[in-house]
């Protein structure tokens, strides 16, 4: 049992991303949870991106019988530019599609929160992967922007 913490250092090394809470946008909502969701939602759906899933993390708590604050999570995307950078590298599907959460937290405020594009660009180093985050920056924070006003 010794080896154990070893392994699992050795693992979490071995991880291409792990997220810190610098590499974390995160915005301000004047809106509830559920509003600001559902306009990124119909907004996402309206440039024509793919909705892959809504999770409400609140709704599967309370069917585990525990509590936490409002969290909704949304992956989204475009396979045509999501596939050609996991043609390359399929660690990058790690990552693909995206993912926005919409939370309130213990104040009782709304955020809406991404990871940047920038530091995943950074992670995956396959061609294209900088063009395609860059526009990826570029809507998300256009988005985020529309929805949280």
């Amino acid at each position: 049992m010794k080896s154990l913490p070893k392994i699992l250092i050795s693992a979490c090394l071995a991880l291409p991303f792990i997220a810190s809470a610098a590499d974390i946008v995160k915005k301000a909502s004047t809106h509830s949870v559920k509003e600001t969701m559902d306009k990124f939602e119909a907004l996402v759906k309206s440039k024509g991106m793919d909705v892959f899933a809504r999770v409400n993390h609140q709704k599967n708590a309370e069917g585990a019988g525990l509590k936490m604050n409002q969290s909704e999570v949304l992956i989204f995307g475009n396979p045509k530019g999501g596939t050609v950078l996991m043609n390359q590298d399929i660690a990058v599907s790690l990552d693909l599609p995206l993912r926005v959460a919409v939370y309130e937290d213990k104040e009782g405020k709304v955020w809406l929160s991404y990871h940047n594009p920038q530091v995943l660009k950074e992670s995956y180093k396959v061609a294209g992967a900088a063009k395609v985050m860059d526009k990826v920056e570029g809507a998300l924070d256009k988005l985020s922007n529309a929805v949280t006003k």
